[in-house]
């Protein structure tokens, strides 16, 4: 009987642990983000082509990021897909970005308290977006990124865009001055 209570004790532990170092990365990485200008923030940002990635996004969503309804028009192929976005290299790049745009949200949720909303389905999307890469990042080493890649990297894709779209009507909300900044990169 007392190594079923060494064990739940052992599992409480473990439990407590794994949440005290869950709430102690979000800690520090709120106190990073509130530590860094908004210049810093924007400068982490990696110059991607805003208009392949809304080609490759509305080719499969429509602006607001429902899927599309017509099924008479053909899609991009795959190779088009591919040279978009670079490749699993411009993914990796929109999975970096991504992060910038949590921290770009973080930001602004010093003035604009609902900007947390945002801040939080961001983290979502973020995490949906490393998931689509992951998938694909394996799939290269198995040798079936060919098949696995436009399913995954459009995705992908759409979920970087939804993104870059929820972060400019966050700073149009709050009527920030860098909205006309981000709008160029973003």
């Amino acid at each position: 009987m007392t190594t079923h209570n060494s064990y739940f004790i052992a599992a409480i532990g473990i439990f407590l642990a794994v949440l005290v170092s869950i709430a102690g990365y979000y800690y520090s990485r709120a106190h990073r983000s509130s530590q860094v200008s908004w210049e810093e923030l924007f400068a982490k940002l990696i110059w991607i082509d805003r208009n392949n990635i809304a080609q490759v996004a509305l080719d499969l969503v429509d602006e607001s990021g429902q899927p599309r309804q017509v099924v008479d028009v053909e899609g991009l192929e795959p190779s088009q897909i591919w040279k978009l976005i670079g490749g699993l290299d411009g993914l990796e790049v929109l999975e970096t970005n991504s992060e910038v745009l949590i921290d770009l949200a973080f930001y602004v949720q010093q003035w604009y308290p609902e900007a947390v909303v945002i801040a939080e389905r961001l983290r979502l999307d973020a995490r949906e977006l490393k998931w689509h890469v992951a998938r694909l990042k394996g799939a290269a080493r198995t040798g079936n990124l060919e098949i696995s890649f436009p399913f995954y990297a459009q995705r992908a894709v759409v979920t970087y865009y939804l993104m870059t779209r929820r972060v400019l009507d966050l700073y149009e909300a709050g009527n920030f001055s860098m909205l006309a900044e981000l709008q160029k990169t973003l």
